[in-house]
């Protein structure tokens, strides 16, 4: 799957506004990390940069429960 070192520059650098990556070949943007949790929202191209939408995608408790279902910093 990610290796460790992309394993641990997403859980040390991945915020708000970060692009990720998932496993499957998803792509989206996190919303928000913060005490109440991870959202990443989806994404879609404007002019061929990446946007947010306000569409989420994926909700977790923690990095490590994100990590876990293969997101990553892109």
């Amino acid at each position: 799957m990610w290796s460790e070192k992309l394993i641990e520059l997403t859980r040390t650098k991945a915020c708000s506004g970060s692009m990720m990556k998932k496993s499957n070949g998803k792509f989206g943007m996190i919303k928000s990390r913060g005490s109440d949790g991870i959202k990443i929202v989806a994404v879609e191209l404007k002019d061929f940069m990446p946007v947010p939408t306000d569409k989420v995608i994926a909700s977790y408790k923690n990095i490590d429960e994100m990590i876990s279902d293969g997101w990553v910093i892109d």
